[in-house]
């Protein structure tokens, strides 16, 4: 009995064992190679960076440390792979922990470049409260972080820069809403001009689309004149924090209508992303995307190259396109 005993308290001890295989390594695989069929088909980035990754299920954490030669290649993307147990978090380059529950976050590494953090699809599963599917779900966040981690030199940069201006150092994309989501007046307005946008992502002609999103662009102005006048780092920082997380909704919408991806429909995908419509800049900035979509598709270049290009400067540059969009209808 003593002996039966002294083992399961050393069974009990000893950490699982971990190893980047089976699902862990075939959906990381999928992702990367979902990441790399978007750009190739629309972003068509010049200099596609490789961010460090750190993924975890319930039990085991994988760190995938960018390397010249590795165990773990998809595309031009090469990795090394440690793969540890956890106990309950999970530690982040240059200290801090989170825990290992339903997550994802792209941040700045202190040296320079990007790391992802994000749960693996068997967390999503655990979830019993999550109404969607958890599957898709895990897939469509990986898209819109992963968005974020190849945006450094563009709009990561227009943020840094804010920041050096004298925006504060904890603004992001959902500041305007904390201070702004109390006013009525405020919130009319900003609903007024995202429903001008997907009204113009609706469309069915390039004439009523532009019309619409003109009308989306003088709204917009009109909201920031109005209540952003004296705020003119707030009134850059909407329009390059509407980008931001319109481009990483966009590419998660992009796989979602995918044939190779999520293989849904577009309005059904639509819905899909808005999900309960929390959060402002992530749903007008999709529709931001989806209505430049319909008057200028070349517009991931410019979002997620070096310059940055931002949404007003987009719809401007859109205007300059009838051409080329206008032979679609």
């Amino acid at each position: 009995m003593i002996a039966l005993l002294s083992a399961l308290l050393l069974t009990a001890s000893v950490p699982p064992k971990c190893a980047f295989e089976g699902e862990p390594r075939r959906w990381t695989q999928q992702a990367l190679q979902a990441w790399d069929r978007l750009d190739h088909d629309r972003i068509r980035m010049r200099a596609p960076t490789t961010p460090a990754l750190i993924l975890f299920d319930e039990v085991c954490v994988y760190r995938f440390t960018p390397a010249t030669a590795g165990p773990f290649q998809v595309g031009q993307r090469t990795y090394s792979v440690r793969a540890e147990s956890h106990s309950g978090a999970v530690d982040l380059p240059g200290g801090g922990q989170v825990p290992a529950r339903k997550l994802s976050f792209a941040a700045p590494l202190d040296g320079g470049g990007m790391f992802f953090v994000m749960s693996l699809p068997a967390v999503w599963r655990a979830d019993k409260a999550e109404a969607r599917d958890p599957e898709r779900l895990a897939m469509v966040v990986f898209m819109h972080e992963f968005a974020h981690t190849q945006q450094g030199a563009g709009l990561g940069r227009r943020i840094d820069d804010l920041i050096r201006r004298g925006l504060p150092e904890d603004a992001d994309d959902d500041s305007l809403q904390k201070t702004w989501s109390a006013v009525p007046d405020y919130v009319k307005a900003y609903e007024h001009e995202r429903d001008l946008l997907y009204a113009s992502a609706g469309a069915e002609t390039y004439e009523a689309r532009r019309v619409k999103l003109d009308e989306a662009a003088v709204a917009m102005e009109g909201r920031r004149a109005t209540y952003l006048a004296d705020k003119p780092l707030w009134r850059e920082a909407d329009d390059v924090f509407l980008t931001f997380e319109g481009t990483g909704n966009w590419a998660a919408w992009a796989w979602l209508t995918d044939p190779a991806g999520g293989a849904m429909a577009r309005e059904d995908a639509t819905v899909f992303i808005r999900g309960g419509r929390r959060w402002w800049s992530q749903d007008a900035g999709l529709g931001a995307m989806l209505a430049l979509d319909g008057l200028m598709p070349e517009w991931p270049s410019l979002a997620f190259g070096d310059q940055g290009a931002t949404v007003q400067d987009l719809i401007a540059l859109s205007r300059q396109a009838k051409g080329q969009a206008g032979d679609q209808d």
